[in-house]
């Protein structure tokens, strides 16, 4: 029998690209599912079949693989591989100070990804424009080379450190030439620009050591734009009406992916190898997680950005407890929701009870400039301070009411009161 760990939806998208993924068990053994939210995706769900037959016949030179995938109904059924990705082993290098080690395996991916993406030169075609926008021909030299097939999301959370290394989403996969600098442009940017601890890695010698101009640049920042718009479609996300509602007022922005962190602690301080982590997509993500024996609180990182975090579940084995017991530096938690006004956020100190067996947490995290979360932060401790003050105020009064009724004076009154509606 089927047992559900884990449900991810990924409904910030047209119907055409919307998507649940599932993770499940059945006899001890962990599988992925993924299913059209809407009929419009089932040919979209059913393409991965494709894509895995193809990328691994492309893999082959490096080589790496892809997460086996087969037919399922309008399922499609994917492995479940478990391990460090290459965004964590490099985390932990740098961490650890090791950035040389860092910057060598970095190279190495982007010059391994160099090798596949190639075959071929670029042309532009319908399907291209239809994706990546129409932002004049002239603006991409000529040159430029590409793959028959090419996985545009080869980012550094997308390959598994197995043996060999196992590329795990190629949702985005397409048939029609695509700019190979244009993948090593997002591997670059996805995993050093969006992150304060990664940018000691200078982005700019890797754009430059991969052929990346300034002009490619700036034209691939458009593509990316236009292709997020191509994803989402006439669908607006939540993320956009907040700009639409509210004119002229700083925006936030769901993240488009990255990595959910927790941390376990015994007492001793948070360690990255006590630790898990977990894909989001769309800046959402729900788990259930193994508590370890003889934990007493835990860490939650939400991604690598400043930004806000709406914390929908935070249970341990069912019983709900409150997010705000935590503490966060450089922000504040009001509610359940946390602001966080640095890179690198995190929620520390959530006490475990005694015993639990079992984490459930369900957040959706909102990526914002630093300038803009820090007056969030300001306004929202203003306004908690306030509440608490009358808060206080109330009680005082309460209290000073409680201890009049047990006075010669109150008594007189009511009983005068009483007298005065007998009259009436």
């Amino acid at each position: 029998m089927e047992e559900l760990i884990f449900t991810k939806y990924s409904n910030e998208r047209s119907r055409r690209f919307a998507i649940r993924t599932d993770i499940l068990e059945e006899d001890g053994q962990r599988f992925v599912r993924k299913t059209a939210l809407y009929p419009e995706g089932k040919a979209h769900v059913a393409g991965l079949t494709d894509w895995y037959q193809g990328l691994t016949s492309l893999y082959k030179v490096i080589p790496f693989s892809c997460n086996k995938c087969e037919g399922e109904g309008s399922s499609v059924r994917l492995e479940y591989v478990e391990g460090r990705t290459l965004e964590e082993e490099l985390d932990g290098l740098l961490k650890r100070g090791r950035t040389e080690e860092a910057s060598a395996k970095l190279t190495q991916y982007l010059k391994d990804v160099r090798s596949v993406c190639t075959g071929s030169a670029f042309t532009r075609t319908e399907m291209f424009s239809r994706v990546f926008g129409e932002f004049g021909e002239a603006e991409l030299p000529e040159g430029l080379e590409s793959a028959h097939i090419t996985n545009i999301d080869m980012v550094c959370a997308n390959l598994m450190m197995t043996e060999p290394p196992t590329v795990l989403d190629y949702e985005w996969t397409f048939d029609f030439p695509v700019p190979r600098e244009f993948v090593l442009y997002r591997i670059i940017h996805y995993y050093i620009d969006t992150h304060s601890l990664r940018q000691v890695l200078d982005a700019d010698v890797f754009y430059r050591e991969f052929g990346i101009t300034e002009e490619l640049k700036a034209c691939f920042e458009e593509m990316e734009a236009n292709f997020q718009k191509y994803i989402t479609g006439e669908h607006i996300p939540m993320r956009e009406m907040f700009a639409k509602m509210t004119p002229g007022v700083g925006t936030v922005q769901m993240v488009s992916g990255g990595q959910l962190q927790v941390f376990f602690s015994k007492g001793e301080g948070y360690r990255e190898e006590e630790s898990l982590s977990f894909p989001m997509e769309d800046g959402y993500g729900k788990y259930r997680i193994e508590v370890p024996a003889d934990c007493v609180s835990i860490r939650i990182d939400p991604g690598d950005q400043p930004c806000a975090v709406h914390v929908e579940e935070l249970s341990f084995d069912g019983q709900k407890v409150s997010v705000k017991r935590g503490v966060t530096e450089k922000g504040c938690v009001v509610r359940d929701w946390a602001y966080i006004a640095k890179g690198d956020p995190n929620i520390s100190e959530i006490p475990v009870p005694a015993g639990a067996k079992e984490l459930t947490i369900a957040m959706r995290i909102y990526a914002s400039p630093q300038e803009l979360m820090e007056q969030v932060r300001d306004q929202m401790q203003s306004l908690e301070t306030e509440r608490q003050q009358l808060l206080q105020k109330v009680q005082h009064q309460s209290q000073v009411i409680k201890e009049m009724r047990n006075t010669k004076i109150w008594r007189l009154y009511q009983k005068y009161r009483n007298m005065a509606e007998r009259k009436k």
